[in-house]
């Protein structure tokens, strides 16, 4: 089926279909790292881990991009122009600030001589918080290819436009599954390294 303007109308837009693959081999990926930790400790007697302070406050950094993100797409479905843009630059800046203050975390430990060889638990949590250190970059692309063209629609008084496109409802859309997924999953290994921690 096909609409006015000649594009093709889909059930399920095959962009949502890729997203979900998407986040599926994420899935598989953290939580094959997630048993492989969890076996370690169990089985193998590998020595717990103390999360490092920085960690649990980058959490609430992120989970501050998850909530700012929300906003952004909640102002868009309302078409209030300047709101959504400025929720888009402050989900920008919470990452960004999530992104800066993971490398500081990173250099804490290295500062106090613990490496990735320092124990087979810490380099879980360096392989684990790079590998999601580099899905949040990853990210930043996408949400950039809605924010700027809003921004600039913005600048020349066509924003209106935008709100009715459905390439950017659906780009919006798939940004902020993929938001809220990465921040679940950093809080779920959170979860993890503080729960082996005490047993």
């Amino acid at each position: 089926m096909h609409t006015e303007t000649g594009e093709r109308r889909y059930s399920v837009h095959p962009s949502s279909m890729m997203m979900v693959l998407i986040l599926c081999g994420i899935t598989t990926l953290f939580g094959a790292l997630s048993l492989a930790y969890i076996y370690s400790r169990a089985d193998m007697g590998m020595f717990s881990i103390h999360v490092p302070w920085l960690f649990l406050i980058n959490t609430v950094i992120l989970v501050s991009a998850g909530v700012c993100i929300e906003q952004f797409r909640k102002y868009y479905r309302l078409r209030q122009e300047y709101q959504t843009i400025r929720w888009g630059y402050l989900t920008l800046a919470t990452t960004l600030l999530f992104l800066i203050m993971q490398g500081f975390a990173w250099y804490t430990l290295l500062t106090k001589q613990i490496t990735p060889g320092y124990s087979g638990g810490y380099g879980f949590l360096y392989a684990i918080s790079i590998l999601h250190f580099l899905h949040v970059i990853g990210g930043i692309p996408f949400l950039l290819r809605v924010l700027i063209p809003l921004a600039s629609a913005q600048r020349q008084g066509s924003v209106a436009l935008l709100f009715i496109d459905d390439h950017i409802r659906r780009k919006l859309r798939h940004v902020t599954w993929y938001w809220h997924f990465i921040d679940g999953v950093w809080i779920f290994l959170m979860l993890i390294f503080l729960f082996s921690s005490v047993i």
